[in-house]
């Protein structure tokens, strides 16, 4: 079923499929003994693929629980929006002053990919769209420590991805719109939109998946 010179990056995007798709639901206990048999191979490379998966923040392993489906509590779902708004709020303002007209085309090809990616439904490419797109962005900043904790948060654009899949696919299907919206405020050069923009992005997404009517204090 899989080449053997790359089983476990293999196994990995498989099971990285099965979890997209919703083969395996958000919060779900991985049975480890059931997945191997089911795709023919032993434990050991289906531990390597899942460790995979952990570093890009899609399982997760609890000590004597077992392996889960990421999923995002209230609280995580609201520091992890409020804290990258905040940190590309102020790195985009930076990146401005140092992006160059080549810069402009990759973001450009990103909006690309991100058009073709949903038309293919291919929800991997997405996610590594989203971390190309702020990636890029982020670095321009030329602000070591900002660039350093916000590569830090990659790990959990997947399961970020996974949260708005299940509670607003319609965000999803309007991604192209909204990061083509970041990059019209990059090239007007005005620092105050560029920082609205930025904050709002993640501000709103927020919004979407709290809810008007929850309280988010009821989970913190």
């Amino acid at each position: 079923m899989f080449d053997h010179l790359s089983l476990s990056d293999n196994v990995a995007k498989a099971i990285r499929e099965m979890i997209f798709n919703g083969t395996l639901l958000p919060g779900e206990r991985i049975n480890h003994v059931h997945l191997a048999e089911k795709m023919n191979i032993s434990r050991g490379p289906l531990r390597e693929a899942l460790k995979l998966l952990q570093n890009e923040g899609l399982v997760k392993h609890e000590t004597n629980r077992g392996t889960f489906v990421a999923s995002l509590s209230q609280k995580d779902i609201w520091e992890i929006y409020t804290f990258r708004a905040l940190l590309e709020g102020e790195a985009s303002q930076l990146a401005v002053d140092h992006l160059k007209d080549k810069d402009y085309e990759k973001l450009d090809n990103i909006l690309l990919g991100f058009e073709k990616a949903l038309i293919e439904k291919n929800h991997e490419d997405l996610v590594q769209n989203d971390i190309k797109f702020h990636r890029l962005i982020v670095n321009a900043s030329y602000h070591g420590l900002i660039t350093r904790i916000h590569q830090n948060l990659d790990v959990q654009v997947g399961a970020m991805y996974l949260t708005m899949q299940s509670h607003s696919p319609i965000r999803i299907n309007h991604v192209t719109d909204i990061h083509r919206s970041l990059v019209e405020a990059l090239k007007s050069k005005d620092k105050e939109r560029i920082k609205t923009e930025f904050v709002n992005h993640y501000l709103n997404a927020l919004k979407e998946l709290m809810g008007k009517t929850n309280h988010i204090d009821e989970k913190m």
